[in-house]
């Protein structure tokens, strides 16, 4: 069961995507669908994935995934990382206009 999303969990989601539409550009089987069951999922748990509904996806499950998208755990945790920092840095410059 998905549990209520998280910042950890929606910036995931979102690397994972970005991956995942950068390969659908060049080609249409890049689908949510074809990703989750490519990576062993069911496509509709990967589609919450996406979505960061799952705010602690285990580390097997994103490294499958990762494999699926040709994309290594390194890249895809320095996407996150920058991501993340990102939101945090965003969140700190919005609190200091108050």
């Amino acid at each position: 069961m998905a549990n209520q999303p998280s910042i950890h969990g929606i910036i995931l989601g979102y690397c994972i995507r970005h991956y995942r539409e950068a390969l659908q550009k060049d080609n249409p089987k890049w689908t949510q669908h074809f990703v989750g069951e490519s990576a062993g999922l069911d496509p509709e748990h990967y589609s919450k994935i996406e979505r960061g509904k799952y705010p602690h996806t285990s580390f097997i499950t994103v490294a499958n995934i990762a494999r699926t998208l040709d994309c290594s755990l390194d890249t895809l945790f320095e996407h996150y990382e920058k991501e993340l920092a990102n939101y945090y840095k965003n969140r700190l410059d919005d609190n200091d206009g108050d």
